[in-house]
């Protein structure tokens, strides 16, 4: 694990000729992604009040995307994910906590001297319960209320204070991964005003693994505007938020030395709240400034108005934000390019010079389709999850980890129980229609 993700549907494929795999430099660890993207509109599964279920993709091979759509006041969206996914929440909250008990001992280093202690003395739950005692005070009344009617509407035997122990696990393990902003002369010969890469490598013997689904919010009048999140089910902070507007990426920031407090707002709800409130890379930045940091993870955030990007260094002391002009560079892992801000899913700085020849390499053309088949696929990054903003469509990109698929040629064949996301097929979301789907009857 890396530390702190239709045989009668139409289905695009790309011209493999322009895409074809081309010759990467020998340190970059995988190979090309060439298996089919679908864009088929989703189709409904169930429905209920305030929740409604659909699937895109074939559903073989397990290449079938969840998109959950939510509407209402908080406490009414939580109540009605927990009513419609109620058995895989309880199967998941149990191996969840099992997968934390058995696994957590290699990573008690990296986390605060409180927290090891606890964890050594009474176990990982504890230490869950530790910062949900500290992150409280600074934890928005609807986020608890949504969490408060998850567990109501689960009714499945798990209760309020496990539901928000989950909730914590991001700030105990933060998650790696890949991001970029590309815009400007980066996607010169694409489509677009910019481009958002996220990479989520959080391994794929975590439990989260089996429940992956594109959460579709609608809020009540008052409460900003709709936004997705690629996420798990019972899960409502977010680590992958788009609002159309406003979307974040994260990774861990494992050379971060200074001090840190677990007193504060979790970094994956401040992150849900700028898809859903903010437009402008300016809010999301004030945000991130004026709110009460936790620990340290870069973001990034990118904006259709603002037709950029920016990678932030975020940590409780302090607030670093670059563009394609400050970026550190370092040779040969890290140009500088205009238009373009890139971090691989090493530690900062990385000697690592794949991602680096791949942006080289593709510079101009970082569009969706050469990310999913050779960025992505070459850099072997996104395990559990990955997803694509292209913000002047409107549209994401989404991959999920899974059952591996058959060996057709198209990509790198698994052998495992498990295929990581980058390695297999990815969905097409129109996000115009989803933020403005109303509830299925």
């Amino acid at each position: 694990m890396t530390m702190m993700t239709c045989s009668f549907w139409a289905v695009a494929l790309v011209a493999l000729v322009a895409l074809a795999p081309v010759a990467i430099r020998a340190d970059c660890p995988g190979t090309p992604n060439l298996r089919p993207i679908y864009s088929s509109d989703p189709v409904l599964v169930k429905s209920i009040e305030n929740a409604s279920l659909y699937h895109v993709g074939t559903g073989e091979n397990g290449t079938t995307l969840r998109v959950l759509h939510l509407y209402g006041s908080p406490y009414a969206m939580g109540y009605a994910q927990g009513q419609l996914l109620a058995d895989d929440i309880k199967t998941m909250v149990a191996a969840f906590f099992e997968y934390l008990d058995d696994t957590i001992a290699p990573y008690i280093n990296w986390l605060p001297q409180d927290v090891q202690k606890i964890i050594l003395e009474d176990g990982p739950a504890a230490a869950l319960q530790f910062e949900v005692d500290l992150t409280m005070p600074y934890i928005s009344q609807y986020f608890l209320d949504e969490i408060r009617g998850l567990a109501d509407g689960c009714n499945c035997g798990i209760d309020y204070k496990t539901v928000l122990q989950v909730h914590l696990f991001p700030e105990l393990i933060k998650a790696s991964c890949s991001m970029f902003g590309a815009w400007g002369p980066a996607i010169a010969n694409v489509s677009g005003t910019v481009n958002q890469l996220r990479a989520l490598d959080w391994g794929l013997d975590n439990p989260l693994v089996n429940y992956s689904l594109v959460a579709v919010y609608h809020p009540e009048e008052g409460l900003g505007h709709p936004f997705a999140s690629v996420t798990f089910n019972g899960f409502i902070g977010s680590i992958t938020s788009y609002g159309g507007l406003v979307g974040m990426s994260e990774k861990v920031w494992l050379s971060y030395n200074e001090s840190a407090s677990r007193a504060g707002v979790p970094f994956h709800f401040l992150m849900r709240d700028a898809a859903q409130f903010d437009r402008t890379i300016d809010d999301t930045l004030n945000r991130i400034y004026n709110s009460k940091r936790t620990c340290s993870v870069h973001l990034g955030v990118g904006s259709s108005l603002d037709k950029q990007f920016r990678a932030v260094e975020y940590s409780h002391e302090e607030v670093l934000v670059y563009d394609d002009k400050n970026y550190p560079s370092y040779l040969p892992a890290h140009p500088l390019f205009d238009g373009l801000v890139f971090i691989n899913k090493h530690v900062q700085p990385s000697s690592d010079t794949c991602m680096g020849s791949l942006m080289t390499k593709y510079y101009g053309s970082l569009d969706a389709e050469t990310t999913i088949r050779n960025v992505l696929g070459n850099t072997a990054s996104g395990d559990m999850h990955a997803a694509f903003y292209d913000y002047g469509n409107n549209v994401i990109h989404v991959s999920v980890a899974g059952l591996p698929v058959a060996n057709d040629g198209n990509g790198t064949v698994i052998d495992g129980p498990m295929a990581p996301a980058h390695a297999r097929p990815w969905f097409r979301l129109d996000m115009e229609k989803l933020f403005a789907q109303t509830q299925a009857q």
